[in-house]
This record gives structure tokens, C-alpha cells and sequence, in this order.
């Protein structure tokens, strides 16, 4: 049985996020330390996949590995172990940046008449929606306004529940 990763919910999201739920089964097999051939024995996921998935894995910061050469064939082996602090230090950052590109759309959005394609292909304010004569410029079809309570909200719930997670950055450092 795989060694379980840290009980904090917020690893689990930013590992998905990421990597997907394949990155997600690959980091709870690497623990405290596992090779990657390892890893491939317990997922079931072919090695070319695992490396690519623990690269990934380490290019944010979720990851690291010690790396030992082998003096009789002169290979290197590299085992894997999470960095569960790093890790969550950097999920952080990266919800702080989505945060302030929320922000600036919402600023951006906030009185700002807005036209759908019904079919989904574009959304355009009301003077480029004019100029296009109410068409989609991809499908042809009408475009209708967009209700920008709607939009808005939604936008809105996203920035609160990032200043939830952004907000509580101290506890996050904690284990659960």
C-alpha cells in the first residue's frame, strides 16, 4: 500500500491542478522517497509517463530528488520525495496571482455591456458586438447580451473563495 501524502486538502488541489489525478497517484506513491521504477510498480503507469509526470511535479515545487550514480554502470538513480512545505508555499503564490488577475478582469468588466454568441464561440463588448453588426465573428450566428450580473457574480465567488485561501496562509503551513 502506497504511503499516504499529508492529510492537507490544499496539496491534494494543487497536485490535481497541476498534474491531474495521475500526478495525484504518482505523489502519493513517492512518500518520503521512492525511484521512479518504483513508482511505475505501484501505479501501473509506464516510466516515460511517471518522469514526465514527476518533472512536472518538481517544475512546481512538489517534488525533489537526490540523485546517486551507480559506480559499476555509471547510471544515475534519482529518488523522489514530496516537499510538502514548498509545495504548498507555491500553491499560495499561485492562487495570489490568479487572485490579482481576477481583480483586474473584474475592474475591467464592471460596466461593460456584453455580447454572446448562443453557440459559445465569442463574447465581445457592445462596441466591437456593434461593428460586427450583433454576428459572431467565428460562426455568423447572433450574438445576444449577456446579463453582467451573471458574469460578474460569478467572478466575484471566485475572488472570494481565493481570499479564503489566500487569507489563511498561515494556517495553511500547518499539518493537519
Amino acid at each position: 500500500m502506497p504511503k499516504q501524502l499529508p492529510s492537507h486538502r490544499y496539496l491534494k488541489q494543487f497536485i490535481t491542478e497541476v498534474t491531474g489525478d495521475r500526478g495525484l497517484k504518482v505523489a502519493t506513491c513517492v512518500g518520503d522517497g521512492a525511484t521512479d521504477e518504483k513508482i511505475e510498480q505501484k501505479t501501473g503507469i509506464k516510466i516515460a509517463e511517471v518522469r514526465s509526470i514527476l518533472n512536472h511535479l518538481h517544475s512546481f515545487g512538489i517534488v525533489e530528488y537526490l540523485r546517486e550514480k551507480n559506480l559499476s554502470n555509471g547510471w544515475f538513480t534519482y529518488t523522489w520525495k514530496l516537499n510538502g512545505d514548498r509545495a504548498l508555499q507555491n500553491f499560495i503564490l499561485f492562487k495570489k496571482k490568479e487572485q490579482e488577475t481576477l481583480r483586474k478582469k473584474l475592474a475591467e468588466e464592471a460596466g461593460v455591456l456584453f455580447y454572446k454568441c448562443r453557440k459559445g464561440c465569442s463574447r465581445l463588448p457592445f462596441e466591437q458586438a456593434m461593428d460586427k453588426q450583433f454576428r459572431c465573428p467565428q460562426c455568423k450566428s447572433l450574438m445576444h447580451h449577456v446579463r453582467p450580473h451573471d458574469e460578474l457574480r460569478k467572478l466575484e465567488d471566485r475572488l472570494i473563495s481565493l481570499e479564503k485561501i489566500t487569507s489563511a496562509e498561515n494556517l495553511l503551513m500547518k499539518r493537519d
